[in-house]
């Protein structure tokens, strides 16, 4: 179901990929059809598409969006349970045609089998076989554990068994897998550092002041400090990094703080980097919460889930120039 018209939604900048097949393109976002040529377009559309509401054991729910997947037709989304005590880290999925909510708790337990404090899911990516999902403490420089969950495991109704976890002495708000080359990207709270990893655990690298001030990445709450993009989900699609979430600005007076960047080689010291500043709709930073790229489309989870839920997408973005 569509939401309300969102019409005159369009920021200057989209990348249409050279590798598609045949030369033009088409993708279906929320019943509408956008078809176009494979080249620079003069901007990307957005359409709202309304999502069924968030019920659990029958009760509608109140949960904190975090990160947001877009796979074969249908949402996954982190959150965390708001309405409960403890706070419980979500997994939930939904078909993009609507239907109930498959809800898994993944919080993880304690020495005792009660459940931790690691109750903060953050924004994830699939690698084709695993979601990767880091689960943290809700507060800068907390602990982290990021776990690999099987899609093949996700069965509706079934608990969930992480097949790999990577324990990390910080707070992983975010994450990004490289299929290709078999890496996962963390960002702490605020970007202010950059760990990557492999699919093992092993630290191959961080990233902290001088190369993510390059890059335009992380905020320091030191006024003379940097203060660049703060990561709230990213998603590398083959050589390309998608990161989005809030900019800083002078004051509240600005159109819009949310912000795309989409890097070409991310660790290469010869990176290439193009920003979009995203529109704001009736006031909703388009990047506040989840973000999701899959198909030649971008996704946005910008609000909490409840009662009534929407979901934004753009046509015009894709995975190279």
């Amino acid at each position: 179901m569509r939401c309300d018209s969102l019409d005159n939604l369009s920021v200057f900048a989209a990348v249409v990929s050279r590798r598609s097949s045949p030369a033009r393109w088409l993708l279906v976002c929320g019943g509408l059809l956008f078809a176009g040529i494979q080249t620079w377009a003069g901007g990307l559309s957005f359409d709202c598409v309304e999502l069924p509401p968030l019920r659990i054991k029958g009760q509608i729910a109140s949960a904190h969006t975090q990160g947001l997947e877009v796979l074969n037709d249908r949402f996954y989304v982190t959150a965390r349970r708001e309405d409960v005590l403890p706070k419980q880290a979500l997994l939930l999925r939904v078909a993009a045609g609507g239907g109930d909510w498959d809800v898994w708790d993944i919080t993880p337990k304690d020495a005792g089998n009660q459940l931790s404090a690691l109750d903060h899911p953050g924004g994830f990516q699939s690698d084709g076989r695993c979601l990767w999902i880091p689960l943290a403490e809700s507060k800068p420089k907390g602990r982290s554990i990021i776990r690999a969950f099987a899609l093949s495991g996700l069965v509706r109704g079934r608990p969930l068994q992480a097949e790999r976890e990577i324990p990390v002495k910080d707070h992983i708000g975010a994450v990004a897998v490289s299929q290709n080359k078999g890496l996962l990207f963390g960002a702490s709270w605020d970007t202010e550092r950059v760990y990557v990893w492999n699919l093992a655990g092993q630290l191959q690298q961080t990233l902290e002041t001088s190369d993510l001030a390059k890059r335009g990445l992380g905020l320091t709450r030191d006024p003379t400090s940097r203060k660049g993009l703060a990561v709230q989900d990213w998603k590398l699609v083959e050589d390309q990094l998608f990161a989005s979430g809030l900019r800083p600005t002078a004051g509240n007076a600005a159109p819009s703080r949310s912000q795309l960047l989409i890097f070409d080689q991310f660790l290469d010291p010869g990176f290439r980097q193009r920003s979009i500043i995203l529109p704001k709709p009736r006031g909703i930073e388009l990047a506040r919460e989840g973000m999701a790229v899959s198909g030649g489309l971008v996704y946005f989870l910008p609000d909490d889930l409840g009662k009534s839920n929407r979901i934004f997408c753009g046509a015009g973005i894709s995975a190279s120039k």
